[in-house]
């Protein structure tokens, strides 16, 4: 009898590649409040511990020659599409076998 894994190596590195995207945008967010925080009086600064989506308008705002807004969106659309490749193979993948 041959014992066989219930996830793939494939379906291993996929999440391990979406989630270093998601790590990845969360540090870009990280830094895209500290720069936030250094601009604006203290009664209008972010927490790092509660922020919504209201970081990247604020950043933009700001900072409209800044880069940084593009690699976030960039790093959430690779770990969404990571995350639908991981669903594929891991999911619909195993039920083929």
């Amino acid at each position: 009898m041959q014992l066989s894994l219930p996830i793939s190596g494939r379906a291993i590195l996929l999440a391990l590649l979406g989630g270093s995207f998601a790590i990845f945008a969360n540090f870009i967010s990280f830094m895209m409040i500290g720069k936030i925080n250094e601009r604006v009086p203290g009664g209008e600064r972010i927490s790092y511990f509660w922020w919504g989506t209201e970081v990247r308008k604020k950043f933009k705002r700001l900072y409209p020659e800044s880069k940084l807004t593009v690699l976030l969106d960039l790093c959430v659309i690779l770990m969404a599409l990571f995350f639908l490749l991981l669903v594929r193979f891991w999911v619909f993948g195993s039920a083929a076998r």
